[in-house]
């Protein structure tokens, strides 16, 4: 099958969603990918080369800048349409609602079936066609909710197929299928490799690695921390990423010192030895934050949560889930006293990355849904 993905910015290197393309390149499919050669993000600004090829993947990055791919994908249409007029697929799949330009315009322009894999369905977090969304949600959220759902309708009826990543989100599959015949939950891939390397894993350190803004609950890890590091056999405390809440936690490394680690951002690469290095990943966020939820898992690092994500998280399976951040404290010092928990979390953990969220169980997904496209008629 050849399949033509569209993308923001990806790479091998940094974006572990990537890697599900990549492995349906590796098994015989011929994959183009075309994306942006810079973006900022959660790692800081990165960036790669305008084409790639890995295995039966081609990566064709022809926008310089991820915004120009979001807000104007026709300035760059004279290249991209001569790339894909000589490859010409058999389907397109476009990664992201506020990306939908370019895919949409591709599959008009081929005339070829258009699948789009969106984070969300709920209407709060699905986006709207135009700037100034996020002031709009805040200070009009109702008037935000009816934006994105006459955005949602008119997007899905282009499909012929719908992805999402989100879990809590499968009991609205049966509001989208009234526009778009077929309707998928497909997991977020979070592929970490195998690779262990001379990292030395320390039972004493936790870690959070996500945004910290007040959509991820960033307000919870703030008052988490004091609690972490006072009440707890935690030794150390490393928290990773950007956001509002960043100087917040900065006022509490003045406070703690070397105890508590504060970095804005790093590589993939350098996050996935924070998390070898880690006796445990806290995450506070109550409806998102899956990437660090299967970094967790595909690291072994054993994961304690605050919230079950609508049922994502299985209790004392994969993930330890308290009541609230008070039951924090005694979690985790059962964690660091008890190796049976220890060890018991690490294999719940990763036998559900193994079966969901590597590049083989993800790739396998888009695989299913796409032949379910196309299958003759």
């Amino acid at each position: 099958m050849k399949i033509l993905f569209t993308a923001p910015f990806w790479s091998q290197e940094i974006n572990s969603i990537s890697r599900g393309p990549i492995y349906l390149g590796n098994q015989g499919h011929n994959i183009l990918i075309i994306t942006a050669q810079e973006a900022d993000s959660l790692k800081g600004k990165v960036s790669a080369p305008s084409s790639e090829i890995i295995g039966g993947t081609e990566f064709f990055r022809p926008y310089p800048n991820s915004k120009d791919l979001t807000w104007r994908p026709q300035a760059y249409w004279p290249e991209v349409r001569e790339k894909i007029d000589a490859f010409q697929p058999d389907i397109i799949v476009g990664f992201g609602d506020p990306f939908f330009r370019l895919p949409l315009r591709v599959s008009r322009h081929l005339k070829v079936p258009l699948v789009m894999f969106f984070e969300y369905l709920r209407l709060d977090k699905f986006s709207i066609p135009f700037r100034g969304g996020g002031k709009l949600r805040k200070w009009f959220p109702n008037f935000y909710c009816t934006c994105s759902r006459l955005f949602r309708r008119y997007l899905v009826n282009q499909c012929s197929a719908v992805m999402f990543s989100y879990y809590g989100d499968q009991p609205l599959i049966p509001d989208i299928k009234r526009h778009c015949p077929i309707v998928h939950y497909v997991p977020w891939c979070t592929e970490t490799d195998d690779q262990q390397g001379d990292v030395r894993r320390d039972r004493s350190t936790g870690i959070y690695i996500g945004s910290l803004e007040g959509f991820k609950n960033a307000a919870e890890l703030v008052e988490a921390i004091p609690l972490i590091l006072e009440q707890t056999k935690t030794k150390r405390f490393i928290v990773i990423g950007p956001g509002e809440y960043a100087s917040h936690v900065q006022k509490l490394v003045e406070h703690y010192g070397s105890r508590l680690v504060y970095i804005e951002s790093v590589s993939r690469s350098e996050a996935i030895r924070w998390l070898r290095s880690a006796g445990y990943g806290y995450t506070p966020v109550a409806d998102c934050g899956l990437g660090f939820i299967g970094d967790c898992w595909g690291t072994g690092t054993p994961l304690i949560a605050t919230h079950e994500l609508d049922g994502f998280l299985q209790k004392d399976i994969d993930t330890i889930i308290v009541d609230n951040v008070h039951d924090l404290s005694r979690t985790i010092n059962s964690l660091i006293n008890s190796d049976t928990l220890f060890e018991r979390m690490q294999r719940g953990g990763n036998d559900r990355y193994i079966s969901n969220f590597t590049g083989q169980a993800v790739g396998e997904k888009y695989l299913e849904v796409l032949q379910e496209v196309i299958k003759p008629q």
